[in-house]
């Protein structure tokens, strides 16, 4: 893929993407599913990384389904996230890449599996809500994918063919299928991963390499 992609919109992942808050989710995530389900920690890791890009309560579902332990677990680490996401810091290069964006004249938007009130407050703490046409965050029945979509071609008339969605998960690349443009942060998965997975455009190493990829489309 060398053409440049025309794109109005763009949308970021949060945790992995403009946030180096992986390693600290990943632990906490393994070390829950080795203490409420007894698994060792390869498989606990397996199990995590698998599921990575889904909101925590949809890991433990999927990976643990109907066990009378998950409600305890899901909370658990939504307790512990809460307490230490406010300390994981961004990228070194996100502010960077988003004033480029801005400048580029691109609306720009998070969709993330962290709860709402919480992504809202920690681009709040640091004075970027400003670079953002809307923050969104996870609820049940409204997650990041489809919903978030749909909901900002709706509410803010962006057409989907001209958005890119960045994410740093194949999870992520998965929800792009059928709604947008994705490109893929390289880091918890290679290159061999997300091709394996069927993803044939970009993949990047740093959010400064994504602004030259795109052509800006006024509508």
């Amino acid at each position: 893929m060398t053409e440049n992609i025309e794109c109005s919109a763009i949308i970021f992942d949060f945790d992995g993407t403009l946030a180096d808050s992986m390693p600290f989710l990943a632990k906490i995530g393994i070390e829950i599913m080795m203490k409420y389900y007894n698994v060792p920690e390869d498989d606990a890791r397996q199990r995590y990384q698998s599921t990575t890009g889904l909101p925590y309560e949809h890991q433990i579902k999927m990976n643990f389904p109907e066990n009378p332990k998950n409600e305890e677990a899901i909370e658990e680490f939504e307790s512990l996230k809460i307490e230490r996401i406010f300390e994981q810091e961004l990228f070194p290069d996100t502010v960077e890449t988003l004033e480029i964006l801005d400048k580029m004249g691109l609306d720009i938007y998070v969709s993330s599996s962290t709860f709402q009130s919480t992504i809202k407050e920690y681009f709040d703490r640091r004075n970027l809500t400003h670079y953002f046409s809307e923050i969104l965050g996870y609820r049940p029945g409204f997650e990041k994918g489809a919903d978030h979509f749909n909901y900002v071609a709706k509410k803010h008339n962006q057409n989907m063919h001209y958005a890119v969605f960045v994410g740093d998960s194949l999870k992520d690349y998965e929800r792009s299928i059928g709604f947008c443009h994705f490109i893929g942060i390289l880091g918890m998965f290679n290159e061999e991963a997300f091709r394996k997975e069927g993803h044939k455009g970009y993949l990047v190493d740093s959010l400064k390499q994504i602004p030259p990829l795109l052509k800006p489309k006024y509508t």
